[in-house]
């Protein structure tokens, strides 16, 4: 029963790509022209996944019979690392078919599901007499346990749908096991994490670009610092980096800040080149102050010449924030301090701007300590969902209400649901949160429905969330666990939510929608290509978004914009929700428009689960509407 099962998985591309990298990387460590992840089936052992090198004779797809004497097929069976310095030399071995490519010498450890069903090997190849240094054979072992990591992940989720309905006849014992296997797979993608982060550190250069990574720019920076050195360091964010990287592909974009480097040594040849990340990098520099500012004007120039892929040109749209090192100050101190000064930059319409302190604001040091914070935070189950009712504008009842994550930190205050969603999706803690506000939502709602059954509860769901393949699966499973029937649940999505891969959220939101689950475009307006998403999504609601309603009592422009939205609303058969409605001259505006609800101070701030039963229960037992001012 358990090799059917482990037969059945899938292993998806994207950790098949992984795996590739990786080996490339060991193969480049190891100094050997082979490096494979086989697979054994039950006649043959085939190359699952390999390195990327030119002489390397094997290709994904190669297979070879079993019961040939393969070293593979030896570790397998023995269940251990196997080390041959050279076959040619040892009788056991000869015939064997890897010598027919002139692989000589071999290291190999056996891979196994969690059930203890062979998967395979992964191994690497010479072509001449090698015994395989330790340090070489300590970095096979992290690989090894980096994929049976992925394994058990994979083994873990094929298991839990098998055991759906099972889980579903016993719900109260399915919520602790849910809870335990979510524990296992966030420490699981933890020691994966780990493994790679272990794998990395070998290297001091971005692959692509060649530039120094963060832990070797800061190692540069440390040593200045000690050495009483004086430099500046100049943060360059690249705005449009996203969308060269989807449209040309990630190594032309890692080909562009190459040769932007380039044309940089041309203006100072005293500089050291740092990346963050796809969108940042790093400079530190020898320039007098009175010098620094035709710098940091010719660097914004270079980002404005024309960059060629082929016949394509390219600009890059480069924000600079620059700081002057000083005495007593840290690196991180410069670090944030570079941070904060481009993302005033870029505020502000600037092409660059200079920092006059090398201190960090006040605002980023409450950002890092809510990071260092949040995920204790999550471990410890701080966060609650406040709920904001949403109102119709000619009964003035509550039709539903939109969910969202609060955090109140005895130091930090109170965590808004739009910040908290950043942090979480910057540091790979939005699966966490967001299968938290999912869960306690449609709880809480399948209470709520057994007195309104009309009522919709919105949730926001995240581009992170939106391209996770088992997505669909899991709102089922929440459903179906909590017995929340889908026409009471609503899911909130953003244009940049969308933007991230539109292919995958079409697909995913269609299958939502065909569930009888309502799909509505969060802060409507906002967005360069709104409209063409009315057309493509299988969306029934539209969130006007507050930006246009603040200012609607006094301009004529935000008028004549929210009466168009609301038209073609309209004309679509879509649902209108105007959001930010905080006085009665708005909302007579948005009513007499023919918005179906609102949203906002007028009515209620988001009040606690407890606040909104009550009010659901004043107006249902009493008969009149229940209004929470604040």
């Amino acid at each position: 029963m358990q090799k059917s099962l482990t037969s059945s998985i899938v292993i998806p591309k994207k950790i098949q790509q992984d795996w590739q990298n990786m080996l490339s990387v060991l193969a480049e460590l190891t100094q050997v022209p082979v490096a494979l992840v086989m697979r054994i089936n039950e006649q043959d052992m085939e190359v699952f996944s390999a390195n990327t090198s030119l002489d390397n004779p094997y290709s994904i797809g190669d297979k070879e019979a079993l019961h040939q004497n393969l070293y593979c097929e030896h570790t397998i069976k023995h269940r251990q690392k196997l080390i041959i310095s050279n076959a040619l030399k040892d009788p056991e071995w000869q015939g064997n078919p890897d010598l027919t490519h002139n692989m000589v010498a071999y290291c190999g450890l056996p891979i196994f599901w969690p059930d203890d069903t062979p998967f395979g090997t992964v191994c690497i190849l010479d072509t001449k007499e090698n015994s395989f240094d330790p340090v070489y054979q300590n970095l096979l072992e992290t690989y090894q346990k980096s994929i049976e990591v992925q394994l058990n992940i994979l083994f873990q989720h094929t298991e839990l749908l098998n055991n759906h309905k099972k889980l579903q006849l016993e719900i109260a014992e399915s919520n602790q096991n849910i809870n335990e296997v979510n524990r296992k797979l966030a420490n699981e993608i933890d020691c994966r994490r780990a493994a790679e982060q272990k794998v990395e550190y070998h290297k001091n250069h971005d692959v692509g670009t060649g530039f120094l990574n963060a832990v070797a720019l800061y190692r540069h920076m440390d040593a200045l610092i000690n050495n009483n050195q004086k430099f500046v360091l100049l943060h360059i964010h690249f705005a449009n980096s996203r969308t060269i990287q989807q449209e040309h592909g990630h190594s032309v974009f890692d080909l562009l800040l190459t040769e932007y480097r380039s044309k940089l040594t041309k203006i100072t040849d005293t500089s050291v080149t740092g990346r963050l990340d796809s969108s940042d990098i790093l400079l530190i520099i020898h320039a007098d102050k009175r010098k620094l500012p035709q710098l940091c004007k010719h660097l914004s120039e270079i980002g404005k010449a024309c960059f060629f892929n082929n016949e394509d040109q390219i600009h890059l749209q480069s924000y600079i924030g620059a700081v002057h090192s000083k005495e007593n100050v840290s690196r991180n101190d410069l670090l944030k301090c570079a941070y904060n000064t481009v993302i005033e930059c870029q505020n502000l319409g600037k092409t660059f701007t200079i920092s006059g302190s090398s201190l960090p604001l006040k605002s980023s040091l409450s950002e890092h300590k809510i990071e260092a914070y949040l995920l204790e935070a999550v471990r410890n189950n701080d966060l609650f969902l406040s709920y904001q009712p949403k109102v119709c504008p000619y009964t003035k009842r509550w039709l539903g209400s939109e969910a969202l994550l609060r955090w109140n930190h005895p130091h930090l205050g109170a965590i808004s649901n739009e910040v908290l969603i950043q942090l979480a999706e910057r540091n790979g803690l939005i699966y966490e949160l967001g299968n938290f506000a999912l869960r306690n939502a449609i709880q809480q709602t399948s209470e709520w429905i057994i007195n309104s059954p009309n009522l919709i509860t919105a949730v926001n769901i995240s581009a992170v969330q939106l391209k996770d393949p088992h997505f669909v699966q899991h709102v089922q499973q929440l459903l179906e666990l909590y017995q929340l029937p889908p026409k009471n649940l609503e899911l909130e999505v953003t244009e940049s939510g969308l933007i991230a891969d539109e292919d995958l959220a079409i697909k995913t939101l269609n299958k939502l929608h065909d569930m009888g689950i309502s799909i509505a475009l969060d802060d409507f307006g906002t967005g360069y290509a709104s409209f063409q998403y009315l057309k493509k999504y299988p969306f029934d609601t539209l969130k006007i978004d507050k930006s246009f309603i603040e200012n609607v009592e006094h301009c004529t422009d935000d008028q004549n914009i929210v009466c168009a939205m609301i038209n073609i609303a309209k004309k679509l058969k879509l649902k209108v929700v105007a959001e930010g409605v905080e006085n009665h001259n708005q909302e007579r505006f948005v009513t007499l428009e023919g918005v179906d609800s609102i949203q906002g101070y007028l009515y209620s701030k988001p009040i606690s689960a407890d606040k909104f039963e009550e009010g659901l229960f004043n107006q249902s037992s009493i008969g009149t509407p229940y209004f929470q001012f604040m």
